[in-house]
Order: C-alpha cells, then structure tokens, then sequence
C-alpha cells in the first residue's frame, strides 16, 4: 500500500456525496477520467475497494463507509491544523474573542475598550452559542472565550475576570417575588427548573455540594422554553448575575441568593497558543476587572487549576 494523499481524500468524499462521478467532477471542476483516476489511486493505496460502480452511479463499500468517515475527520482536522499554523504566524494578527449571545454586551465592551488602548493590534468579537466555544478554540477559530464553563483537562489556560453571584429567577406572581433576598432555606419545596441542553450549568452539582436548593423541576432545553415555565410558575430557576437579580427578562424577577455559591467568570485560551496579543488582550481584560466600578479584583488562574473551581451557566442566561 502507498501513501493517502489529501487531495485524493478529498476527491473520493465528492465522489461519495454525490453518488456519482460526472456530478463530482463538476463540483471539483476537473474532468471525470482525472477524478476517476485519481480515486482508483486511492483504492490502490488504502488496498481495498472503496466504491461499487454500476452504470446508475456509485455505491459505497463497507470499506467505503469506513473512508468517508476518517476522511471527513482527517479533512477537519487539516483545515483546524492549516488556521492555527497561520494564526501562529501572524504574530500581530487581530484577536478573536468569543462568548455567547447572552454575553454580547460585556463582551463588546471588553474588545471596543482593548481597541481604543491598543489600536494597532485590534481585537473582533465572535458570537455564538454556549456549546460551540471550546470548539472554537480547539479549531482556530477564536483565540480566547469567555465562559463560566468548567475547563479542567482541555489544556487551557484563563483568567478570572471576575465572580458573580447566583440570584433565583421567579415569575412576577410569585409568592417570593417580592423578596428583596433569599436564602437556600428559602426554596425548600420549590422546584428547580432543570436543564436539558448540552451547555454548563448552574445547578451543576459540583456548585452545590450540600445538594441542590428545592426540588426537582420540569426540564427544559432553551431560553424561550425556560422562561414560560418561570413566567408561569411552575418552576424556578437559577442565574448568573452580577447586579444581585437586576435586568430580569420580562415577567419575571431576579433575586439575589445570599448564601449562593460564586461563579467565576473567565477568559480562556490554549495553553500552546499562548500568543503575545492573547497575553495582551488578557492583561487588558484583567486591568478592566480592577476598576472598582466593574466588579472587584481579578485573580489569575494557575494552568494546573484553570476550571477546577466549577463555573456554569444558568438555562436562564443559556444563548
């Protein structure tokens, strides 16, 4: 067997996806007697039958199957190697921040302020969703994110910006909504809206190691879900907030927990792309921190320790 060249990789999957060589050939804008050879170059390398020809198309194999799938992952994987290996080169490429939607705000005012310090070495903000922001590290995609997600064991290093305070999100009706601020006793007998969606928690158990405040709740796997249960009473639910419950989606109040863990709210990046405009952009976002109007000290998070201190999302704050 011979060596797999990408490029052949690349033309089996069109191949593969398409069912047929003429409509992949025109994809690939190459003739189809090259791609056709170039793909019994790759059956010849890998030693096995890769497609079933037939006069309506192509069928795949079972070793078909098997190289479609590696190859994706293999292409994946070549396209994440080739952002971080440019990324790397640009030694003053611009900053990628990424956060979630729900973040947009502080993460906007984060890159606007590092940009009016450092003109010459800009930063631009990339939204997303919750999930998808370690993902984006781990392809290149974004340099630093901000989260509230544990991150222990995915080779990143952070700082905390700061740690915020768990308030309980109730409907407007509710017999605590006028509760200026609760206690964990507090909730005995109410339920606990669960989350079902793949994003850190605030009702993670490692926040809570007496156990969770109230009693399990209906679960739910988006915002708008959520806040139709809270609204309506049949749950509450738990949030991140810095302002002790202020900014409340409408029907609803946020009321400050006092005895409520801390969340840490973080800057993370890549231990090994630990480049010097992250250092700076982290060093800005840790100053910004100090102001006393923003919250109180920052404090650095040792490698070792980058999210052992279990941070988490609220499904109240989930976008």
């Amino acid at each position: 067997m011979g060596d797999v060249e990408i490029r052949q990789v690349h033309y089996f999957i069109a191949v593969a996806e398409e069912g047929n060589f003429t409509r992949a050939a025109h994809r690939l804008s190459m003739t189809q007697p090259a791609l056709s050879r170039a793909v019994l170059a790759l059956e010849k390398s890998v030693g096995a039958a890769l497609l079933l020809r037939t006069p309506k198309g192509v069928t795949l194999t079972a070793a078909g199957h098997a190289m479609l799938e590696e190859g994706r992952s293999l292409l994946a994987q070549a396209g994440n190697m080739t952002s971080r290996v440019r990324r790397a080169a640009e030694r003053n490429a611009s900053v990628t921040v990424t956060g979630p939607g729900c973040d947009a705000a502080l993460l906007d005012g984060m890159v606007q302020s590092y940009n009016e310090a450092d003109p010459a070495h800009q930063a631009r903000t990339a939204v997303g969703t919750i999930d998808d922001q370690l993902g984006r590290l781990r392809s290149g995609e974004a340099d630093i994110a901000l989260v509230r997600a544990p991150v222990g064991g995915n080779g990143l290093s952070g700082v905390v910006l700061r740690r915020e305070r768990i308030s309980v999100l109730v409907g407007a009706q509710h017999r605590l909504a006028g509760a200026k601020t609760l206690r964990i006793a507090d909730l005995a007998g109410e339920p606990l809206l669960g989350w079902q969606g793949a994003g850190p928690q605030l009702n993670d158990p490692r926040l809570w190691p007496d156990g969770l405040p109230g009693t399990p709740g209906p679960q739910v796997s988006d915002g708008l879900q959520m806040l139709a249960v809270v609204r309506l009473g049949q749950a509450v639910a738990l949030a991140a907030s810095p302002s002790g419950g202020a900014g409340a989606p409408e029907g609803t109040v946020g009321i400050r927990l006092e005895d409520g863990p801390a969340v840490p709210l973080r800057l993370v990046w890549p231990k090994e792309r630990t480049t010097p405009g992250i250092r700076r952009f982290a060093g800005h976002a840790v100053a910004l921190f100090r102001e006393p109007a923003r919250g109180g000290p920052a404090q650095e998070v040792p490698d070792r320790a980058a999210g052992r201190s279990a941070g988490t999302r609220s499904a109240a704050t989930a976008g």
